[in-house]
């Protein structure tokens, strides 16, 4: 092959990479939405989406507001799709949790710490647990909301409080828009707002 030819080759490869690439999101986003309109006949909420972005819902459950989203994230040179779940809460205090191994160890972690708390070392979960108070996440723990975690282990990072429960993890694909599990990880979420909110400060 010419040098010539070699270069219309490579473009050629980039080019239907390219295309693959944007018609994968592309139907998606089609499935995503097609999904979340099978949810929202039986959970009555809201679908979102601004032209090329991936359809959102919000809906209430038990009087709690919840969104669940999908954002792209880049990671090193990656662009992962994350699905992301958010449900309101009142919680006297911050509580971080991380799945072990999950993410790369880090750098800095002095400031880590500084904004999110040291690890609980006595707490024996899947998730590496941090807080600013941690005498009220200690109490949390052992008035009962470790066996509420068991239903969001597939779930990288959990954010709970001080307004809102925000957890996520990466995309795997169509089966996770299936409306039982989502419907299932709501359930989850609201049972572990209304376990946190019941701790004392």
């Amino acid at each position: 092959m010419t040098l010539t030819q070699i270069t219309f080759f490579f473009f050629g490869i980039l080019a239907i990479i390219v295309i693959a690439m944007w018609v994968h999101a592309y139907l998606d986003r089609r499935t995503i939405r097609k999904h979340l309109e099978r949810l929202a006949a039986q959970f009555p909420g809201t679908i979102v989406q601004e032209s090329s972005q991936y359809p959102a819902f919000h809906s209430h459950n038990e009087g709690r507001p919840f969104t669940l989203l999908f954002n792209e994230v880049k990671v090193g040179k990656q662009n992962i799709l994350y699905a992301i779940y958010s449900i309101t809460a009142a919680l006297p205090h911050s509580l971080l949790l991380i799945k072990k191994g999950a993410y790369k160890p880090i750098e800095d972690v002095s400031s880590f710490d500084k904004v999110n708390g040291a690890i609980l070392q006595d707490i024996e979960t899947p998730f590496e647990a941090r807080s600013l108070s941690p005498e009220w996440a200690a109490r949390a723990y052992r008035e009962g909301i470790q066996p509420l975690l068991n239903d969001l282990g597939s779930f990288l990072s959990l954010q709970c409080g001080p307004d809102a429960l925000v957890v996520g993890k990466p995309f795997e694909g169509v089966e996770e828009v299936d409306p039982k599990i989502i419907l299932n990880t709501v359930t989850a979420l609201t049972k572990l707002a209304n376990g946190l909110e019941q701790v004392p400060s």
